[in-house]
């Protein structure tokens, strides 16, 4: 059941959404990142895991439910990274690619439901989301967001300091992957 419409002034007003794509009838609610120039990914978007909002937005609720701890006193800095490294690659897991170009705000808005198909892994009004649509840090910093590569994105935190580029500055950085190493015998070189 959904809990009704966003409260007003919740979604970010500076960016129109992108309409939803003109998919045929067969191919409703399913999303598939053939769009994207790339293997075909299904998702059905009937299973528990998507909740239909009534604004037409699609909220992952797993990674949602997770983002719910950002920023929790409770847990450790470093947890907060994590959780922003998980939710970012659950969307290029979908869109295959990271959000935009790695701007905050570029970020949000494809987080929070400004993508082609207008799916939300973080809620607009989450307490973390700062009135100019910034993900902050607990200490009130926007944090930063570097895509490395389209696979690869980096995450940064000020530290306590709230200055970056200091020794307390908080980073994960995704491992690089390439290809499948499954079957990858090492042969002496």
């Amino acid at each position: 059941m959904d809990s009704g419409p966003p409260s007003a002034g919740t979604l970010p007003t500076s960016a129109p959404r992108p309409p939803t794509p003109n998919l045929p009838p067969e191919t409703r609610g399913v999303i598939r990142s053939e769009f994207f120039g790339v293997e075909p990914l299904a998702l059905d978007l009937n299973i528990p895991v998507f909740k239909q909002q009534e604004d037409g937005r699609v909220l992952k609720t797993d990674v949602a439910e997770q983002l719910d701890g950002l920023n929790d006193p409770e847990r450790e800095p470093v947890e907060d990274i994590q959780l922003l490294t998980s939710a970012v690659a659950s969307y290029r897991q979908i869109f295959r690619e990271n959000p935009i170009a790695g701007e905050n705000r570029e970020v949000v808005e494809a987080l929070t439901g400004n993508n082609p198909y207008q799916m939300m892994f973080i809620d607009p009004s989450h307490p973390a989301i700062n009135s100019n649509n910034e993900l902050m840090d607990r200490w009130k910093v926007p944090y930063q967001f570097h895509p490395v590569s389209r696979d690869q994105m980096e995450i940064r935190s000020a530290g306590v300091d709230r200055q970056f580029g200091t020794a307390d500055d908080i980073m994960i950085e995704e491992p690089v992957q390439f290809g499948n190493f499954e079957n990858f015998e090492d042969n002496g070189q």
